[in-house]
């Protein structure tokens, strides 16, 4: 009995630490109406739910573009790596 409990306890310790950990995700990005590819890394949450991204240029003109984003790995990224 000492050794199931013991056991339950070390596995509800590993699920705990495991979900506590957030795993950083890169999601690739295609802008609407253009060829651009973003890609952009979140720290949590799901790639699908990324519609807006919001920057600036040199001259502090401030953009935004409409984005449908995946965390589908492209064949391209093997060249990058």
């Amino acid at each position: 009995m000492k050794r199931k409990i013991l056991l339950l306890a070390g596995a509800a310790l590993l699920l705990a630490g495991a979900a506590g950990c957030s795993k950083e995700k890169t999601c690739r990005c295609s802008v609407r109406g253009t060829s651009h590819v973003r890609i952009i890394k979140i720290d949590k949450g799901d790639c699908t739910q990324l519609h807006v991204f919001q920057g600036h240029d040199a001259v502090d003109s401030i953009w935004a573009d409409s984005l449908l984003c995946t965390d589908y790995e492209f064949r391209i990224d093997s060249i990058f790596e």
